[in-house]
């Protein structure tokens, strides 16, 4: 995985039903606890999963996305590439904002 993405993620892959596993660094744990989080993450995650999604569910660290069968290898991969896409701008964004304050 990307070290960008490294920060945040533990893993993203799929477990035993074939759900995708994305599992968050433990400082991030309090966040997902969050009702506005949880209620963004299912809007991101039907956004870009589109028909393929099917049901989202969040325990202490980790999401458990679950995509229509037949899908799961190709969505793992969109997952992952947006998680790192947005990562990647929330850092440039911080990092031009860090710049202005100078």
């Amino acid at each position: 995985m990307n070290s960008i993405l490294n920060q945040f993620v533990k893993y993203i892959e799929l477990d035993e039903e074939k759900r995708i596993l994305i599992s968050l660094q433990n400082h991030f744990e309090s966040y997902l606890q969050d009702k506005n989080t949880k209620a963004m993450i299912k809007e991101v995650c039907q956004s870009i999963l589109k028909d393929d999604f099917v049901q989202l569910e969040i325990g202490k660290n980790i999401c458990r996305v679950t995509v229509k069968e037949g899908t799961e290898e190709k969505n793992v991969e969109i997952v992952k590439n947006e998680l790192l896409k947005n990562f990647q701008m929330a850092m440039s964004f911080l990092s031009q904002m860090k710049n202005n304050k100078k």
